[in-house]
């Protein structure tokens, strides 16, 4: 699979990932080997995003709420499918 459509993949999974969790993604940026010129020929894609919750009683609950969202999305077996999706911060 080609670069351009695995790039599109991941934005497809990002725009899943907003309505799934009910947030918006504010910034998503490339990282591991590939973000750093390391990239072997059998790396996977790692994407970190920074989000909002959509809903502001999520804020305001009591209870603690997970403030990270993970996801690895595996599109087949070869290593040319395999993505990462994970998040460090979140955004109020």
């Amino acid at each position: 699979m080609e670069e351009k459509e695995i790039i599109e993949r991941i934005k497809d999974k990002l725009d899943e990932i907003e309505e799934k969790e009910n947030v918006t993604i504010l910034f998503a940026v490339e990282s591991g080997s590939r973000a750093w010129g390391f990239a072997s020929p059998d790396s996977d894609y790692d994407v970190r995003f920074v989000y909002k919750r959509n809903d502001i009683n999520d804020y305001l609950k009591l209870e603690g709420i997970r403030d990270v969202i993970e996801y690895e999305f595996l599109g087949d077996t070869s290593a040319e499918e395999h993505y990462q999706l994970f998040l460090h911060f979140a955004l109020a």
